[in-house]
């Protein structure tokens, strides 16, 4: 009888298909990690939207039909209400696969990847999609699959602001108004705002016209000072470094100030303004499949 040698078809080349590399706070993983190798990104598409919704009851009455809210638990008489919903946040996994020479090589880079992704916040990025960036923690690690020094497993990245937004910055300027040209589907989201005044006045207001929404600043101007308002680290100052939040007035609406496509905007008084602006999107679209081919 003729033997035959029995082979593990898992040790010879395979294909690959990569959509994307991982970057992790500016780092490739795919080529930073030697025998790092991201499969596949899930959760990147559709995201779903939290709701709040509210059991009420109607009685009839006299003088009308009244509604009140379940306060017990027997509900086979109540209603649900829809009272608000909101965009849910994202859920990351990547699928990857490492490899390794021997043992002391595995556990080694298992440990690089862990220095990588040890963070309480990182930045996410593939390589399909890189101009954008998302912001996530790692919450879920599947136990690796370790078969003959190759290791295929998942990380699971809980993105609670489900938006992305681009790496690079773009800026708009103009003297006392404008209208927001820029073609978004989502408010932009504000980095910085530096306003530099040509003419004194005792009340500086910066409004969006559109919304109504309006910063508001209490102080006697002169015609050279400037403000620069830092919308990451909620900082205001102004000549000599000064904090400028004194001058803040209560009726300002600071956090709630955002610009969008169409928007006009306007000083009250003769003022050069510069915004400071990233792009903001919340879907993803594959760009094309690049076929790797890895031999073990």
């Amino acid at each position: 009888m003729k033997m035959y040698d029995f082979r593990n078809i898992d040790q010879y080349a395979y294909p690959i298909e990569s959509k994307a590399q991982t970057i992790i706070d500016g780092v490739n993983l795919d080529e930073t990690i030697n025998g790092f190798m991201t499969l596949a990104v899930y959760g990147r598409e559709l995201v779903g939207r939290n709701i709040e919704t509210a059991e009420f009851r109607k009685v009839q009455t006299e003088t009308g039909t009244r509604t009140y809210a379940n306060k017990n638990k027997n509900i086979s008489s109540y209603e649900s209400r829809f009272i608000s919903s909101s965009i849910a946040s994202r859920e990351f996994t990547i699928k990857f696969v490492l490899k390794a020479k021997d043992e002391k090589d595995y556990f080694s880079k298992f440990e690089e990847l862990n220095f990588y992704l040890d963070k309480e916040d990182v930045q996410i990025r593939f390589t399909d999609d890189i101009n954008f960036y998302y912001w996530g923690t790692v919450t879920k690690v599947e136990s690796p699959q370790k078969d003959n020094l190759q290791a295929i497993c998942s990380i699971s990245f809980e993105v609670s602001n489900p938006f992305k937004f681009r790496v690079d910055s773009e800026k708009i300027n103009f003297n006392t108004r404008t209208k927001i040209t820029k073609d978004t589907r989502y408010p932009l989201k504000i980095e910085k705002i530096k306003i530099s005044l040509k003419t004194s006045g005792n009340k500086l207001i910066l409004k969006n016209l559109t919304d109504g929404r309006k910063i508001i600043f209490d102080k006697n101007f002169a015609a050279d000072d400037f403000i620069i308002i830092d919308f990451n680290d909620w900082i205001i100052r102004g000549k000599g470094d000064e904090n400028y939040y004194k001058y803040l007035d209560i009726h300002s609406q600071l956090e709630e100030f955002a610009i969008n496509t169409l928007d006009e905007i306007e000083t009250n008084l003769n003022c050069d303004v510069e915004i400071e602006y990233r792009e903001v999107r919340l879907w993803f679209i594959y760009s094309t499949t690049k076929k790797i081919y890895w031999e073990n």
